[in-house]
């Protein structure tokens, strides 16, 4: 087997778990193929740069590395600060335009997608960031069209992924298209990762996304008081009455806060519970309509179809846990 040279960009204040983490999970498929499947070579400006966490990395000083003859080009993202600094270096941005040009395969983790836009590999074409970045990726005449809550994109020969561990993701999903499945899974077994994500599923969850909109608003408790109670019977009043308010008033809040009435509030958060336990793994369907308070296994399946557009079944087979 002929190895899969993957040339990995370093930039000063680089994100290192976006580069690393999937580094290893080439390096893993090497262990678990048994072969060279992988080749990895790391440039840099310079020749060494340092990482947002402080740890030092050296590469080939990017100098010495033709564009022409790189394969594969992965960039890491970084925060805004350093991110803005090397975006602002057109002799770095030039090389990337070059070998993303030479390359048969480019990828990006997080804000490394910036560096794309900007070589004008994404012109015309899908792509996606870390959440915060996803408004900024779509502006200027270079931008892609965007793709919100993805966590990772393949658009013909571009690969981009959100945040920080969705780099991860993408790289699984790239050793699946290499090297098949089974060699995705033993990967992921052996980096102990709990599932192989495909690119389509959400960034984050409902819970974690209604936090963050409920901060400051007098309803930031909500979402977790709804949680503690999906197998319960719950009415507007009874949530009313525990954010302290009148029914008027907190159903005007809620709909400010959360964009959605209380009742349609807690639906989503029953749905999500019920989406958490498919993935989970070996929770019969009777007991998790019980325990997200959908009453019975047909409602389940009527309130599922309906909100994701597939069966629970098909749901839990595609996102449920590596069966080993």
């Amino acid at each position: 087997m002929i190895p899969r040279e993957i040339t990995i960009l370093l930039f000063e204040g680089f994100a290192a778990l976006d580069a690393v983490g999937p580094a290893d999970v080439f390096l893993t498929a090497n262990q678990q193929a048994g072969s060279e499947a992988y080749r990895l070579r790391y440039v840099a400006p310079g020749g060494a740069v340092r990482a947002s966490n402080g740890m030092g990395f050296t590469g080939e000083p990017l100098a010495d590395v033709a564009p022409s003859r790189v394969r594969m080009l992965l960039v890491p993202g970084a925060d805004e600060e350093p991110l803005g600094a090397a975006l602002a270096d057109e002799s770095l941005i030039a090389w990337v335009a070059a070998a993303a040009g030479a390359a048969q395969r480019v990828c990006s983790v997080c804000s490394g997608a910036f560096f794309l836009r900007e070589a004008g590999a994404l012109a015309g074409r899908r792509a996606t960031t870390h959440w915060r970045g996803l408004s900024a990726l779509a502006r200027g005449s270079l931008a892609p069209e965007v793709v919100d809550g993805a966590l990772f994109v393949e658009d013909g020969s571009v690969w981009t992924s959100a945040g920080v561990t969705a780099g991860i993701d993408m790289a699984l999903a790239i050793v699946a298209r290499d090297l098949g499945q089974a060699t995705a899974l033993a990967v992921a077994r052996e980096m102990v990762l709990f599932l192989v994500r495909p690119g389509d599923q959400a960034q984050f969850s409902a819970p974690l996304e209604l936090q963050g909109k409920g901060a400051g608003s007098g309803l930031e408790d909500l979402p977790a008081w709804l949680e503690a109670r999906l197998a319960e019977r719950v009415n507007v009043s009874d949530m009313a009455a525990a954010m302290g308010m009148s029914e008027r008033n907190f159903h005007r809040r809620c709909r400010a806060t959360y964009g959605e009435t209380p009742l349609a509030l807690l639906q989503r958060l029953r749905l999500e519970q019920v989406r958490a336990l498919l993935e989970q793994g070996g929770v019969p369907l009777k007991t998790i309509a019980r325990r997200s308070g959908l009453g019975d296994v047909a409602n389940l399946r009527r309130q599922f179809r309906a909100a994701y557009g597939v069966a629970p079944q098909a749901y839990q087979e595609r996102f449920g846990p590596i069966i080993s």
